[in-house]
């Protein structure tokens, strides 16, 4: 398997969320997103509900429309379109209503972790959609803008997918307290975006007013992409996992005999101790230990094996930009029946370490422990 179907096992951080409450031609409320049976169609001023997979229509571009509270859908959906305030846009019934989920998600955490009344009046949670646009092409102003709204749009949801996980993990403290200014930032983006999809949808011949308003609200999504790394130091994205089981682990090791390996906390890295034993006697009473700085570490990845009797669990770190892990190999003399080798005392350096694990246990709370520490860099 590879990086994806570790992804699957692993990753702590959920980016792919779904809705699938019903709503109906008439008495709908925007809360109640349509199923995956229906959807809606916009023509002109028009909103009609047809009943199908959306996934199957034929329609360049979706939407999601937001309001501050609940309205309910009449039979020509007139009046909607000018009561909403912001729209999620995007090229598929599918990719707006997974938009729509992880925002939701992130609204949430964003209460639960600073307060029920924090978020304000322009929320997620009242919808209508997926919304398909049946209307022809508006020309190249609007087109330009709408490929420049699409690449801010993307490159927040990156970010508010990353740090969801950091509000759900993280705990109040006088440090996170500190940080709600930017987190207040990161919402006023998400809100700016919305509300100028809305603006594009309504006045797309309007340039110089729509230029304005996007040369406002980029600031705050460059803002929000800078500051992840500060935020994930206070609030890393992972609970630090309470077990200690995998850091003793016994390997096998073939002929060379079994590999003995344990991982200790000395300051701000980890020390991994590989002790070999056994085996024909070429390895016997070698040490190789390597040191990995919380702060040097790089990027990290799982990938499990099916090869063998049972499957195993990979778990590479990797040293961030050029640097390599300091690593000490020592071994006595030893004799095999074959040949004797010398006494060994080298300092070296790796460019990467892999922890093999015989549980997917061990290995996510491996993974989540070196990601803890290399967000907190400590």
């Amino acid at each position: 398997m590879g990086r994806a179907s570790v992804t699957v096992v692993f990753l702590l951080v959920s980016f792919l969320w779904f809705v699938t409450n019903r709503a109906a031609a008439s008495g709908a409320t925007p809360q109640e997103a349509s199923p995956s049976s229906s959807y809606y169609v916009r023509s002109g001023n028009t909103l009609q509900t047809v009943a199908g997979d959306p996934g199957r229509a034929n329609y360049r571009e979706w939407q999601v429309w937001l309001y501050p509270q609940a309205v309910r859908l009449s039979a020509s959906g007139a009046g909607l379109v000018s009561v909403r305030w912001g729209i999620v846009q995007g090229v598929s019934a599918k990719a707006v209503m997974e938009q729509l989920a992880a925002y939701q998600e992130f609204e949430r955490a964003y209460t639960n972790f600073f307060g029920v009344d924090s978020w304000g009046a322009f929320t997620f949670s009242h919808v209508i959609g997926p919304v398909a646009v049946s209307q022809k092409d508006q020309g190249d102003d609007a087109a330009a803008f709408s490929s420049k709204i699409d690449l801010a749009n993307r490159r927040l949801s990156s970010v508010v997918a990353m740090l969801r996980s950091s509000l759900e993990n993280g705990e109040r403290s006088d440090e996170s307290a500190s940080i709600e200014q930017y987190f207040k930032q990161v919402r006023d983006s998400m809100l700016d975006i919305a509300r100028f999809y809305d603006k594009l949808s309504r006045v797309p011949t309007q340039r110089s007013y729509l230029d304005q308003v996007l040369g406002r609200l980029m600031p705050g999504v460059n803002q929000a992409e800078s500051g992840v790394s500060r935020i994930t130091a206070v609030l890393p994205s992972v609970k630090l996992p309470v077990s200690r089981n995998w850091m003793t682990q016994t390997e096998n090791g073939g002929r060379d005999g079994t590999i003995a390996v344990t991982i200790r906390e000395i300051g701000s890295s980890a020390w991994v101790q590989e002790s070999w034993s056994g085996g024909d006697g070429s390895m016997s009473g070698t040490n190789v230990i390597t040191i990995v700085p919380y702060q040097d570490i790089g990027s990290l990845d799982v990938w499990v094996s099916t090869l063998g009797k049972s499957p195993a669990w990979t778990l590479r770190i990797q040293p961030a930009n050029a640097n390599e892990f300091r690593q000490s190999f020592t071994s006595p003399e030893r004799m095999t029946a074959i040949r004797s080798y010398p006494a060994v005392d080298l300092k070296t350096s790796e460019g990467h370490l892999l922890l093999k694990f015989s549980n997917a246990t061990d290995a996510q709370d491996a993974y989540a422990f070196f990601l803890y520490h290399k967000q907190r860099g400590m």
